[in-house]
């Protein structure tokens, strides 16, 4: 069984639409290392076989890079079931520019140094 990269392993867990929390819940992992799995820290390499044989059990794939072609995932929970993704309606205008009134613009000294302001002293008469 090859390892997951850690990207992949966070990915995986957003497609279960589990939390870090959820996980710690259900796989007895808790929160902190999965968090540190999916950040790579290579000292945890039994944690994330772990995590990945989790997510396996869960009904996600794991597909390896073959032909040029980086790591994929399979969701099964989801096969078969139709789903829109990505559409687009046709018909919807396009963006506008903001309106430059409202937008904030750089101060024009940005970068460069000031001089701190000067202490007034106050003159008795």
């Amino acid at each position: 069984m090859l390892m997951v990269p850690p990207e992949i392993l966070k990915v995986a867990r957003e497609f279960l639409g589990l939390s870090q929390e959820q996980v710690e819940k259900h796989a007895g992992i808790s929160r902190a290392t999965i968090h540190r799995v999916e950040r790579g820290v290579r000292d945890l390499p039994q944690y994330a076989l772990l995590v990945q044989h989790f997510y396996e059990q869960s009904g996600i794939e794991f597909v390896a890079p073959a032909g040029g072609r980086g790591w994929g995932v399979f969701n099964h929970n989801t096969a078969g079931k139709k789903r829109e993704l990505n559409r687009f309606d046709q018909s919807a205008k396009t963006v506008s520019k903001p309106n430059t009134a409202s937008v904030k613009k750089e101060p024009r000294n940005r970068g460069k140094r000031q001089k701190p302001p000067t202490a007034k002293t106050r003159r008795d008469a």
